[in-house]
């Protein structure tokens, strides 16, 4: 699935693997959006910390640079009105198999980013949002194989990557709610 930003999923991949970083682009990208929705902002050492494993080479300080870019990107598309947020995963053109395990690794990472940016007590959570990560907790232990996908795998995986992308619009609506702009003096 193509992300609407400029960042593929190829590229991260690639760039994250060069800095030897602890996180694939479908775990790093879910762990960033996790934060931006407990947390808002996030501490770049925190997340530094948590995907570069502390590189300091040039290839961690380019993988470092995308992802600051790209958590500025992801920040936008949460709070955009046009519900244009997407998930960083691989191409549809990838092999069901490997697409389904980089939805679970999102989202693995997406349910880190909550727990590190400090995801409040669920008792203070609502139902629905506690639901979504329980629904989440279970798509990240995804297990599939199939050797010869069919049209119903393909909808059924496409159905599941638009419930993970709008439990996240809603995940992050109820933990970062837009604060109404204050009314201007005439």
């Amino acid at each position: 699935m193509k992300n609407n930003q400029d960042l593929s999923f190829d590229h991260l991949d690639h760039v994250l693997a060069r800095a030897a970083a602890t996180a694939d682009a479908s775990d790093s990208h879910g762990f960033l959006v996790g934060l931006a929705c407990t947390a808002g902002v996030a501490d770049t050492q925190l997340w530094e910390q948590q995907l570069l494993a502390d590189q300091d080479s040039a290839a961690a300080g380019l993988a470092k640079t995308l992802l600051q870019t790209h958590f500025r990107d992801i920040q936008a598309s949460l709070n955009s009105s046009d519900l244009g947020f997407e998930l960083l995963l691989p191409d549809d053109e990838e092999a069901i198999a490997w697409r389904t395990t980089m939805l679970g690794q999102w989202c693995l990472g997406f349910l880190s980013g909550l727990g590190i940016g400090g995801l409040p007590d669920t008792d203070s959570l609502s139902e629905e949002v506690n639901e979504i990560i329980g629904d989440l907790t279970d798509i990240s232990r995804v297990d599939f194989e199939v050797e010869d996908a069919t049209e119903d795998d393909e909808v059924a995986l496409q159905e599941i990557i638009e419930f993970v992308r709008v439990g996240v619009l809603f995940v992050h609506e109820e933990l970062q709610p837009v604060k109404p702009a204050p009314a201007q003096l005439q």
